[in-house]
């Protein structure tokens, strides 16, 4: 059995396929409890997109990113608000500078996380501004520019009312986020219980690394990826079942360790050589030829799969872990791309969790569900 650093979707069982039945049912029970909490918010946020010619979408959608924006201020936003001018600049032109120099991407990283290190060493201090725009400053120098622009329309909506009614939408954001760490502990947190060992005993030798952020997420933070991953796979299931072609991205962390990955890059990520029978990417490979469906290592970047390059109409299932997934379906649906989200089983990638490398697996029951054959 694989180590289990902060989550696990199987606990002691094989598979995860409790863990899917669990997750739809709180799913269920969240939004009809949750809803008409803030429906007002929703009709108006609604109406101030339609105003502004934004694309419709579902109640259920509008209630996640209430969440989701009440539960990264609960849990990052004194960091926000600390951060300094000249950090959060810094760190925003040393995004910018990696995504247009690929070649650059090591060293950017390395200098992002240590200026980020070096910026949270400084006295704390609070800085003037309202929180949510503090938010999506901190977000977009933490490279999260998915999050930044959805939280981007909350903040206008909040804005356009009044300086009232924007504080008190934004205690309502936290009070949801509130009762959801509350709810979500109870129904999922069996499955995230490594998730505070980790953060006390391991996370803070990565501190001055750029993905230091992603390291020290909170169960809570766990909890809401699970979440979202269910709800945005409700609202994009229609469009996705539409399109003519269903393909698969794998994350690089399910390659088999025996040998060096032979994988062909290919527009759209790479492509198994089925170089390992063990290998979990080549056994999924092999089930997609089977069933219908392509499959490809998760290409540097989504746009691949953009307007223009795929006239036929492409559906996605993307593979990632619980905290990254949901922000992925928020960077498809950016580009008009039906998505399902699948989460992996556990962590266990080199870059970010384990100096080797775990390979990590994911619900091939689930798997086939989403894709529809």
């Amino acid at each position: 059995m694989a180590r289990i650093i902060t989550y696990s979707l199987r606990l002691d069982a094989p598979h995860s396929d409790e863990f899917y039945r669990t997750i739809a049912r709180f799913a269920d029970s969240w939004l009809e409890q949750t809803l008409p909490e803030v429906r007002d918010l929703v009709a108006g946020f609604r109406q101030f997109r339609h105003e502004h010619h934004g694309a419709e979408r579902t109640d259920a959608e509008y209630l996640f990113e209430l969440l989701a924006l009440g539960a990264l201020m609960r849990e990052h936003g004194a960091e926000a608000g600390h951060l300094p001018t000249w950090a959060e600049r810094l760190l925003q032109a040393l995004v910018s500078l990696q995504g247009r120099h690929a070649w650059l991407e090591g060293t950017v990283k390395v200098l992002r996380g240590w200026l980020g290190w070096l910026a949270d060493l400084l006295p704390a201090r609070e800085r003037d501004g309202d929180r949510v725009g503090r938010m999506i400053a901190w977000l977009e120098a933490n490279d999260e520019p998915a999050k930044a622009e959805r939280f981007g329309e909350w903040h206008d909506f909040f804005l356009s009312e009044s300086l009232s009614f924007s504080q008190t939408a934004v205690a309502r954001c936290l009070d949801l986020a509130r009762a959801f760490d509350h709810s979500s502990t109870a129904a999922l947190g069996k499955y995230t219980e490594n998730v505070s060992h980790f953060l006390k005993v391991e996370a803070p030798r990565y501190r001055h690394r750029y993905d230091a952020r992603l390291l020290f997420r909170t169960r809570l933070e766990y909890h809401l990826g699970m979440l979202g991953t269910e709800i945005l796979n409700r609202a994009f299931r229609e469009r996705f079942l539409a399109a003519k072609r269903k393909m698969v991205i794998l994350p690089p962390c399910m390659c088999a360790p025996e040998k060096e990955c032979q994988a062909v890059e290919t527009p759209f990520g790479a492509k198994c050589q089925a170089c390992t029978p063990s290998c979990r990417v080549n056994q999924i490979t092999k089930l997609g030829e089977k069933q219908g469906f392509s499959v490809t290592m998760i290409p540097d970047d989504v746009k691949v799969f953009g307007p223009g390059r795929d006239p036929g109409g492409i559906g996605l299932v993307g593979v990632s872990c619980a905290l990254t997934n949901w922000n992925g379906g928020w960077d498809t649906g950016a580009l008009g791309i039906p998505a399902q989200g699948l989460l992996l089983d556990y962590v266990g990638c080199k870059f970010h969790w384990d100096k080797h490398g775990i390979p990590t697996d994911t619900n091939l029951k689930r798997l086939q569900e989403l894709v529809g054959n």
